[in-house]
């Protein structure tokens, strides 16, 4: 009988090694398998996603509760369940999850934009995650087909909708301009279909194929599942991957898929451009980074605004728009080419030509006695400004400081060289170029609003505990941590939003 007992014993310690050497050969062939996909990506990715396959919590919920979820979606746009539809569900939960995270990140930047416009033209909100299937929120996205933009239109839907393009600006990628022509020209299908998903499949692959599709469907089926075999393979996706990322957006937290780095809008104000500009000397005016302007204007393809271009309204930082307010010339002086700055002084107003022209073309006779004066950069100044004040060039202040650009900063000293008899402070003559300022300007302009603190929203994940959000971000304590989420204690739940400043 101990003999038996043992033999059963032996038999279920051998089962259990078998089983977890099968285990463990089934774990090496998939990390295998992602090591071998993306071999030739940085070893990081590789050691992230072997730490991803090892702790990450992948939830895969039966069919009941996905068709649940759905129908508990409030929409004018049909949300049909089927196995078709659950192979991308699946997609985006489960195999692809940091495409998911992406646009998690990105929603805030064009959502809103989405909003207004469909509500502008009384569309249903749903057809925002439509921009999410066609560029994954990119507005630089770009087709094999030639299709652009957050909207993926074609040059010539792209012309009839009044979108244009050329070597200098494509307007499809601009995410006002774009989104204004997608409702348009979706809400033109749906006028012809009556049916949100027929217009979504045509909005894909053209009217003629969706005509075709109807016409070999036969019998009156005008419903996109009706004629569903007859469309183009790629179409029959498209509408099914609609369904499955407006699902995953709304359940992710569901299917444990969190961003922890949430992106805003920033917020800009328009500065018309009808001359010449230099983008680059304009940021640097700005004090931004010239890649910074140029994400706020997607659309343009250049860093600099030929001739040809006139009233074009350039996104820019809000917190630029005090400066520009007051010297608006100025600034555009100071970002085009030197070349270039005589024919902006011809379109300058009379009452500020003599003051330009004072400071950028005069200069003193040789034999004038100079005198060396240091002047202290205060908060708000530019090289333009200081010229005018002291009515010297810019260049000539760049030759004295050995400036290579036009960057200055507050308390910074300059030495100007002006002659004897020439007063250091601004002339009467000069006065209208930089003194037309209404007092509640000039003293909102003296007194700036301080800078507003960055925030970043982190979603705890399983396993987390504050001690390792803490190591995640360089210079802040757990204490901090608590203190700013008015946390009473350690403890932390998956999913949770914890406010890292």
């Amino acid at each position: 009988m101990k003999y038996l007992q043992r033999i059963t014993i032996l038999t279920v310690i051998i089962g259990s090694v078998l089983a977890l050497s099968a285990s463990a050969a089934n774990f090496s062939f998939r990390v295998a398998s992602h090591i071998q996909e993306d071999s030739l990506k940085p070893k990081l990715d590789t050691t992230l996603l072997l730490q991803e396959e090892i702790v990450e919590y992948i939830p895969n919920e039966p069919n009941e509760v996905i068709q649940d979820r759905l129908s508990c979606i409030e929409s004018e746009v049909p949300l049909t369940f089927n196995p078709f539809v659950r192979s991308f569900i699946d997609y985006f939960t489960i195999r692809n999850r940091k495409y998911t995270r992406t646009m998690i990140s990105r929603e805030n930047v064009y959502f809103p934009i989405y909003e207004r416009y469909l509500k502008k033209h009384n569309m249903p909100q749903e057809l925002k995650y439509l921009s999410i299937v066609e560029s994954g929120l990119n507005p630089k996205a770009a087709s094999w087909a030639g299709a652009v933009g957050l909207w993926q239109f074609i040059g010539s839907t792209g012309r009839e909708y009044g979108l244009h393009h050329n070597q200098h600006i494509d307007e499809r990628m601009d995410p006002e301009k774009s989104t204004e022509a997608a409702c348009r020209f979706l809400k033109r299908l749906y006028n012809t279909y009556g049916d949100w998903e027929l217009a979504m499949a045509a909005y894909n692959c053209g009217q003629g194929n969706v005509n075709k599709a109807i016409r070999r469907a036969g019998g009156g089926k005008k419903t996109f599942w009706q004629v569903f075999p007859y469309l183009p393979k790629e179409t029959r996706s498209y509408v099914p991957s609609m369904t499955a990322v407006i699902y995953a957006m709304h359940y992710a937290p569901e299917h444990n898929i969190f961003s922890d780095s949430i992106l805003y809008a920033v917020p800009t104000e328009h500065l018309v451009i009808d001359q010449p500009i230099d983008l680059e000397r304009l940021a640097e005016q700005l004090h931004i980074a010239p890649e910074k302007l140029m994400a706020l204007n997607p659309e343009i393809k250049k860093p600099e605004l030929p001739e040809s271009i006139k009233n074009y309204k350039l996104r820019i930082p809000a917190h630029s728009t005090a400066l520009l307010k007051t010297d608006k010339e100025c600034i555009l002086l100071a970002s085009l080419p030197a070349s270039k700055q005589p024919d902006l002084l011809k379109d300058l107003a009379p009452t500020e030509t003599p003051a330009i022209l004072a400071s950028a073309t005069t200069e003193a006779p040789a034999d004038t006695a100079e005198q060396e004066t240091t002047y202290v950069v205060k908060r708000g100044d530019n090289l333009i400004r200081i010229a005018l004040r002291h009515q010297v060039t810019v260049e000539e202040l760049k030759k004295w400081n050995k400036l290579e650009g036009n960057y200055i900063q507050p308390d910074q000293k300059l030495t100007i060289m002006v002659p004897a008899t020439k007063p250091t402070t601004l002339l009467a003559s000069a006065a209208p170029a930089v003194a037309a300022e209404t007092p509640a300007a000039a003293k909102k302009q003296a007194q700036p609003k301080p800078a507003e603190k960055l925030k970043k929203i982190y979603h705890v994940q399983p396993g987390d505990t504050l001690w390792d959000i803490s190591q995640k971000y360089n210079g802040i304590t757990v204490d901090q941590i608590k203190k700013v989420n008015n946390l009473k204690s350690n403890k932390l739940k998956p999913g949770q939003k914890l406010i890292i400043s």
